[in-house]
């Protein structure tokens, strides 16, 4: 990794069971990342608890970081996209930035659970055009574009916002021709230097001399905790996690495979703080318009745990790699306005 390196991290707010408290706990997350000097903090949307995962709406609970927190950069990773009504996201997305000064990251995708598209009543194959006509829509309403006859435009206005708009694809071609960042994380269907190769394709594709290609690289990270303990509830919500992905079918492993082979898949990075740095040093390389997002929670792990894993990252695996806490290197308008 080169670069001044920026750090974040993702939660996917999962939890075995529904509890008012799971919101509490994620918003505790991002108070406590900024103070670690974090430079972005990220979730995840999921619809109808898939995957265990209790955040169907993320931009009301990014409202309520913004408003505990004043630094750190508040993203979506990701809003499912054919879901939405594309003013209304406009919209939300423009005030909440404004709440925000300008510290949202709007992060989208086009998904990809059965059970979410049928819980709305439409058509998994048709996401991906559906997907590209409502990203492009969106685009003209954050730049100003008419809404209609009478010159109508949103309002408020969220100009800023195309300049932090990321995508989660393996379309990456279109992504760099739409000037969006791009979010990198693991496909268990494909090795681990698939991530690699997608970056260089989108840096490859890249046309806008007026801004920088940006990535923002997922990676699983459980310092002090071994993955490999079939005692371990982090070995039980792994292999949860991968009978739901083999359910919908998004998992293509053997069922005989050993749980090491698993872990590779996967790309999780757990034990030793040290080596799991040296593992981050030897992938993908990130520059400084570039982040490192860390997901450091499964469906188990309780927020004392978490809060653990986010201070070894923070001050023994991020360290190694050249990075700095946020205070000490960026404002956040560099961190927000690349």
């Amino acid at each position: 990794m080169s670069g001044r390196l920026r750090l974040g991290f993702l939660n996917r707010v999962y939890s075995p069971a529904f509890s008012p408290q799971v919101y509490q706990d994620a918003l505790e997350l991002f108070v406590v990342a900024e103070e670690l000097g974090f430079d972005s903090g990220w979730v995840a949307q999921h619809h109808f608890a898939c995957e265990s995962g209790r955040l169907p709406s993320p931009l009301p609970l990014l409202a309520a970081a913004a408003q505990r927190t004043r630094r750190i950069a508040l993203g979506t990773g990701i809003i499912v996209l054919p879901h939405e009504p594309t003013l209304r996201l406009a919209e939300d997305a423009a005030v909440l930035d404004l709440l925000a000064s300008g510290r949202l990251q709007l992060g989208l995708g086009a998904g990809f659970d059965p059970q979410s598209f049928a819980g709305f009543g439409q058509d998994l194959e048709q996401r991906h055009s559906e997907y590209d006509s409502r990203i492009a829509r969106l685009a003209q309403l954050f730049a100003g574009a008419g809404l209609n006859a009478a010159g109508q435009v949103l309002a408020p206005a969220a100009s800023g916002l195309l300049q932090r708009t990321w995508e989660a694809t393996s379309r990456v071609e279109q992504v760099a021709e739409r000037g969006n960042g791009l979010i990198v994380a693991p496909n268990p269907n494909l090795p681990p230097s698939a991530s690699l190769a997608a970056i260089e394709r989108y840096r490859a594709a890249w046309r806008q001399p007026q801004r920088p290609a940006r990535i923002a690289l997922v990676r699983a990270v459980f310092p002090g905790s071994d993955a490999s303990d079939p005692d371990a509830s982090l070995q039980r919500d792994i292999r949860d996690y991968i009978v739901g992905k083999q359910h919908i079918g998004r998992y293509d492993g053997a069922a005989t495979e050993a749980f090491s082979a698993e872990l590779e898949r996967l790309d999780i990075l757990h034990g030793d703080p040290a080596g799991i740095a040296l593992r981050l040093a030897h992938g993908p390389a990130l520059g400084p318009d570039d982040q490192l997002v860390v997901q450091v929670q499964t469906r188990s792990t309780t927020l004392d745990e978490a809060i653990r894993h986010l201070q070894w990252v923070a001050r023994e695996i991020a360290p190694a790699l050249g990075w700095q806490p946020a205070s000490t290197q960026a404002s956040p308008q560099e961190l927000t306005h690349p």
